[in-house]
């Protein structure tokens, strides 16, 4: 056998010990994060995806996202691909509460802990994931159906009749917030729901779906529009401006969001309360990983403090809104 000239064998030494063992251990040691969102049909969840990523990055922590486009299936496939990469944990922004048993087994005997947030899920196993981070979305609810009780205490109608415009069937957000508001207005036999519409929390979907209702004749004797969404209001709003302002002008309007579109239309009169959803996750996710890679004891669900903002209150004191 021809032996390797004494250069070339000098040479590959040299290339492999290129890097010290520090930075050796450095690259190795730099945890990988695979996050799996929900979709980018809002301001507020452009937000909510930029601040987790922008806290993680600030830790030095390698962040691969995948956008799932609001379809389950793809997300699904998404968190595949983390698996077979081998990330080191995995943040799970669900599109819906049911459906994900199967991948987060698959996830669990790789080894990688799973993290949600916004949004919670329900799984047979309480242990296919680590942790919850997001809203409180019942309480979200609550202060909805508080508002609305506050606002009506003192006037005399025999009944005060709400249209929900609900988000997306099956997802979290939209039963707990139902949930709330329910168990809130129940306090005052006069407030009902007359009528539930799903506008997927979609802008384009909450209009078409008032814009039928107003053609049906269904807001002839409304007083209430309760909207999970600040998106799905902005639709709505369209509608009526389009179809039916006068009904607009005497209708009471409660939406959930926070987004800046909609406190401006707070501040103009045209809505009268808006519940905030917090997207600043980003701390609250940078700091449980942290102390979880930390060997820290994680508790099982983290909720984002939140507040609401109305025309009871004093509007000047709103933060200003960056979603």
């Amino acid at each position: 056998m021809e032996k390797a000239p004494l250069f070339l064998l000098l040479s590959i030494v040299f290339l492999t010990n290129c890097t010290s063992p520090n930075e050796q251990s450095e690259i190795n040691t730099t945890p990988v994060i695979g996050f799996s969102q929900s979709g980018t049909e809002s301001s507020w969840r452009k937000a909510h995806t930029d601040s987790i990523i922008t806290e993680l990055e600030k830790e030095n922590y390698q962040v691969l996202y995948r956008n799932g486009f609001l379809d389950q299936e793809r997300q699904i496939q998404d968190l595949r691909r983390f698996i077979a990469y081998k990330v080191d944990l995995i943040i799970l922004a669900p599109l819906i509460d049911s459906g994900w048993d199967e991948v987060l087994a698959e996830a669990k005997a790789a080894g990688i802990p799973v993290i949600t947030v916004d949004r919670s899920i329900q799984t047979k196993q309480a242990d296919l994931y680590m942790a919850h981070i997001g809203p409180s979305f019942k309480a979200e609810g609550n202060r909805a159906g508080l508002y609305l009780s506050n606002h009506y205490s003192e006037q005399s109608l025999a009944e005060i009749r709400v249209f929900e415009l609900a988000g997306l069937d099956q997802a979290s957000s939209t039963t707990l917030r139902q949930e709330g508001f329910l168990e809130t207005i129940g306090r005052d036999p006069r407030i009902q729901i007359v009528q539930t519409a799903h506008g997927d929390f979609i802008r384009s979907k909450g209009k078409e779906v008032i814009r039928a209702a107003i053609q049906a004749g269904d807001f002839s004797n409304i007083h209430v529009l309760y909207s999970h969404s600040d998106e799905m209001t902005l639709g709505a709003i369209e509608a009526f401006l389009e179809l039916a302002p006068e009904i607009l002008e005497e209708l009471v309007i409660i939406s959930i969001d926070g987004q800046k579109e909609m406190i401006d239309l707070l501040k103009d009169g045209l809505v009268n309360a808006v519940v905030e959803c917090n997207p600043h996750a980003g701390w609250y996710v940078q700091n449980t990983i942290t102390r979880y890679l930390n060997g820290h004891t994680i508790p099982k669900e983290i909720y984002i403090p939140e507040t609401i903002f109305s025309d009871q209150g004093d509007l000047s004191m709103i933060p200003t809104r960056n979603y």
